[in-house]
């Protein structure tokens, strides 16, 4: 069996979606992220645009590889070789390299030739653009010096397609904060056999029942692939330039301008798949803006005083006007 070579990406991409930079030159790929629809046998003609902003001429070398999710942030894990490289074996380029001059855009074709023994569901690649030649690449020769930028491609093959999936988890980093904004944590585990994009809403109630606020979920159309979870993070803020300040009074402005009080319920609603099918989950936490309170009971306090004072003093000129008549 060949050795597989696994190449890991250095950043997460929320939304499935992948834009490796080059690494000390000006080039770009679009569109990042390529979703197709397919059936058993069918033969697709596709293109990117790669443009070079440089000064200089680039020739950049093609080539397709298999990708997974890595973790729960959707991380894509690159797969070369191997013998279920799938998706990446029907790619087909009708040139091996492609010179992109200065400041030019090219398009690069491509053909995906799916086999009639194709299973249904999802398939995924990623398509390279790689300033050394991937055989190059594949004998360690210029692995240090190589740079390469991507698309990733992600084919929907009909048949007996499962669109299925879990909420694994629905909660809040904490119990309780002193101001917004709160975060959410949603996992979310694909249990069929193709990708899904859940998008959709938190919406949040005050303890009366009254609407507070509400969140959008995954707005960025990240997918998860099939037999993974991956996690999306919400927030909830109404003033997200807030310092975040450590001292008291930071922390007092800071609660004032992302008030909340009390308890708060946030449901979620999510929808996915071609059917339209839902998730759905609560959670509930605490805001308690504990240096406004405390600034508040003071300055309660201090009134209390002052009228305590006020009055006892008033009471005591009453009773001394009052003995100076009587005296008369």
């Amino acid at each position: 069996m060949k050795t597989k070579k696994v190449y890991v990406l250095l950043t997460a991409v929320l939304v499935a979606c992948l834009l490796l930079p080059m690494a000390g030159s000006a080039v770009t790929i679009s569109p990042p992220i390529i979703e197709l629809s397919a059936a058993k046998g069918d033969v697709i003609n596709q293109a990117l645009k790669v443009r070079n902003e440089s000064t200089t001429a680039a020739i950049y070398y093609l080539s397709a590889e298999k990708f997974v999710a890595a973790g729960e942030a959707g991380t894509p894990q690159f797969v070369s070789g191997g013998e279920d490289v799938d998706l990446a074996s029907w790619i087909k380029f009708p040139t091996e390299s492609i010179a992109v001059p200065a400041g030019a855009t090219v398009e690069v074709p491509f053909t995906i030739a799916v086999p009639s023994y194709a299973g249904p569901g999802g398939h995924y690649a990623a398509i390279f653009l790689s300033t050394v030649p991937p055989k190059a690449t594949a004998t360690g020769s210029s692995v240090a010096i190589a740079s390469r930028i991507g698309s990733l491609v992600l084919v929907r093959i009909a048949g007996e397609v499962k669109e299925s999936a879990e909420l694994t988890e629905f909660s809040t980093i904490a119990k309780s904060f002193s101001s917004l904004p709160v975060d959410f944590s949603i996992k979310i585990k694909d249990t069929g056999n193709v990708h899904l994009k859940p998008m959709g809403t938190i919406l949040i109630k005050n303890m009366f029942g009254s609407i507070a606020g509400k969140v959008s979920v995954n707005d960025n159309g990240g997918n998860v692939l099939p037999d993974q979870t991956r996690k999306f993070d919400a927030q909830w803020v109404k003033n997200p330039t807030a310092t975040n300040s450590k001292t008291f009074w930071g922390k007092y402005r800071d609660q004032s301008e992302n008030y909340a009080f009390g308890k708060y319920t946030a449901d979620l609603n999510l929808s996915y798949g071609t059917a339209g099918l839902t998730l759905g989950g609560v959670t509930s936490f605490w805001v308690i803006p504990w240096n406004i309170i405390l600034v508040n009971l003071l300055i309660v306090i201090i009134l209390v005083v002052i009228i305590y004072f006020g009055v006892k003093r008033y009471n005591a000129w009453l009773l001394k006007k009052y003995a100076k008549k009587s005296k008369k």
